[in-house]
């Protein structure tokens, strides 16, 4: 017999006038369940006092700590090693598993990137467009995809590559031509955000590359002097592509494919760039 049903047939006795002893010498020769007065009365007080379904609450723990096998050990050492991911976005592909285990893991083979110099982020005031194809951010690094410079285009919506290429000369004419392709695929934005670099006119607002643009129909917008938060979503997937890059290769096209379809993305939801990007609902 249930040890909630016990509680019922005791309650049932009380109520027909019986005392605590009586009810305890009845529970024995009736049901064979042994207890005791102090037990009873325990039991009077928290139904006047609670709201009480006469079970037992559950002993499960809150917390529930998973034991870490070598396949799962294995698992996070092999996604470490071929995408060179940290501890958030190699949780998102193991159930059940927190990122401090995984930094654990991580740390207990030395395949932590620690920076001792890392200094406290200063606040920012973050910004996103809420369509793709609003606006676009462009620029060039100075890292070297075979040995030419590295030019990408990347949705400020979405965070998706447009287009990562290496080109021999950083030119206006062509930046331009590069463009024009990337338009007749992904169609033009309504803006493109860039710095002030030669090949982006510098701060001239009648420059070969915003006459360029303006027949396009596209608004050109500059970033502030010595202010590269503004295009921080281009500064951060050049810092990406310095990382990844080892991962793939040293295959532009693979790594834009990875980071646009596989990468999960923390500023999106832990959503990949192309589910953004080619989000229905966000083109309305």
């Amino acid at each position: 017999m249930k040890k909630e049903d016990i509680r019922k047939e005791y309650f049932k006795l009380r109520i027909k006038g019986h005392t605590n002893n009586q009810c305890r010498k009845i529970l024995l020769a009736q049901f064979g369940y042994e207890t005791t007065i102090r037990t009873l009365r325990r039991w009077t007080n928290k139904l006047n006092k609670t709201e009480w379904n006469l079970k037992d609450k559950s002993k499960r723990p809150k917390t529930i700590h998973t034991k870490i096998t070598f396949e799962i050990e294995n698992k996070i050492i092999s996604i470490r090693n071929k995408t060179g991911w940290g501890e958030n976005k190699i949780c998102d592909f193991i159930p059940d598993v927190s990122h401090k285990i995984v930094n654990k893991i991580l740390n207990k083979h030395n395949l932590t990137n620690p920076n001792p110099n890392r200094k406290k982020r200063i606040k920012y005031i973050r910004w996103q467009r809420k369509h793709p194809n609003s606006l676009w951010q462009m620029d060039v690094s100075d890292q070297k995809i075979k040995d030419k410079y590295c030019f990408a285009v990347i949705d400020d919506c979405s965070r998706y590559c447009l287009g990562l290429f290496a080109i021999n000369s950083m030119s206006t004419s062509s930046i331009i031509q590069i463009l024009d392709m990337l338009f007749k695929t992904h169609g033009k934005p309504r803006e493109i955000l860039t710095d002030n670099g030669p090949c982006f006119g510098l701060k001239s607002k009648h420059s070969h590359f915003d006459r360029a643009l303006n027949r396009r129909g596209i608004k050109h917008i500059r970033t502030a002097i010595h202010s590269p938060t503004t295009s921080g979503k281009i500064e951060r997937f050049f810092q990406t592509l310095d990382k990844d890059l080892q991962f793939c290769n040293k295959d532009a096209e693979l790594f834009r494919m990875r980071y646009n379809h596989f990468r999960p993305h923390t500023s999106l939801e832990n959503k990949c760039p192309s589910q953004v990007y080619f989000d229905f609902s966000k083109l309305i």
